[in-house]
């Protein structure tokens, strides 16, 4: 099972394209009484494969993620972070205890996150000193996409090896085609970057290769731990009564939300007929719920993302294949 413990949900910076700003919630973060009990629970089941330490801003609670470390087994444990926080001490400490830190920064210009891009920088190179295959997370907006190659390449520039490109979740677009188009000669310029590994086009490329899609499952893989102590099936859920699925007291108690909701893993209504739906990964809820609040569709515009990944990621394997069809 993988654990998402949701630290906080509050955070440093205002990000235009947030999550947590769309989805209404109160704000807080774990108190002591809840950090032991969701570390008890965990450790009851002893079944942690991964165990994602996540925001808001989880760095705001640094003891807090550090007694999750040393207090869990798990086989690995992975902090996402906005990168503002890092010093050289956390991450010498991390690095010793191999968990690892994954960063966001947009590139170039970070101004939809609210930060200074020079700080970042500074950050990311002292992350990549002590952890070099650091995963880079960035998000592109409408504004940011005919840049979206370049911020990928100017953080390639800094010594970056891997990274991970999403579009902005509540994104929607005027003029869908040209958008399209703009889109598709992005990602075919990415595909073509030398020594990077580009987290989108290596799992699309993967899951075509084995005939592979993942099903989306109302926490039979993963659980997300709000930090109030609530269980629900992924962030984006957190605090709708309907998906509620347990929490720290009561264990995981999810039937009820798989019972009222047999369209949770369904391919997006609007994927009927695609000739290219086979390798399509809009059955995830979570990213359903996103950018629609339903879980039956997908928005137009992480449609077309999806589109593209896949078309790009065909286009490579019949290049690595020499010519040949998958």
């Amino acid at each position: 099972m993988d654990y998402t413990i949701s630290i906080t949900n509050k955070c440093n910076l205002k990000c235009s394209y947030c999550y947590e700003r769309h989805l209404n919630t109160e704000y807080g973060c774990i108190d002591t009484e809840t950090r032991d009990k969701i570390a008890d629970f965990i450790k009851r089941r002893d079944d942690a494969g991964t165990v994602y330490l996540f925001g808001g801003e989880p760095l705001l609670y640094k003891d807090t993620v550090k007694y999750y470390c040393e207090n869990i087994k798990a086989r690995e444990f992975v902090i996402t972070t906005n990168g503002t926080l890092l010093d050289e001490d956390f991450i010498k400490w991390c690095a010793d205890r191999k968990v690892i830190i994954n960063m966001s920064h947009d590139g170039k210009e970070c101004t939809d996150r609210g930060v200074d891009t020079e700080l970042l920088d500074a950050n990311l190179r002292l992350l990549l000193k002590y952890q070099p295959e650091t995963l880079v997370q960035l998000v592109y907006t409408e504004q940011t996409m005919p840049e979206l190659y370049n911020n990928i390449m100017y953080l390639k520039g800094m010594g970056v090896r891997k990274v991970s490109a999403v579009m902005d979740s509540f994104l929607v677009t005027d003029d869908p085609d040209s958008f399209g188009d703009l889109l598709r000669e992005q990602w075919r310029k990415i595909a073509d970057i030398p020594e990077l590994f580009v987290y989108e086009l290596a799992l699309k490329k993967k899951n075509i290769r084995e005939s592979k899609r993942s099903l989306c499952e109302i926490c039979k893989k993963k659980i997300f731990i709000n930090w109030d102590g609530s269980f629900y099936p992924c962030v984006q859920f957190q605090n709708i009564p309907e998906y509620r699925c347990g929490d720290i007291y009561v264990g995981i108690e999810a039937e009820k939300a798989r019972e009222a909701h047999p369209d949770y893993s369904m391919v997006s209504e609007r994927c009927k007929g695609c000739e290219i739906a086979a390798y399509c990964r809009n059955s995830c809820a979570c990213r359903k719920m996103a950018t629609t609040g339903t879980v039956r569709d997908i928005s137009e515009a992480a449609c077309m993302e999806e589109q593209v990944h896949i078309l790009t990621a065909l286009e490579m394997i019949k290049k690595e294949n020499g010519g040949k069809k998958v």
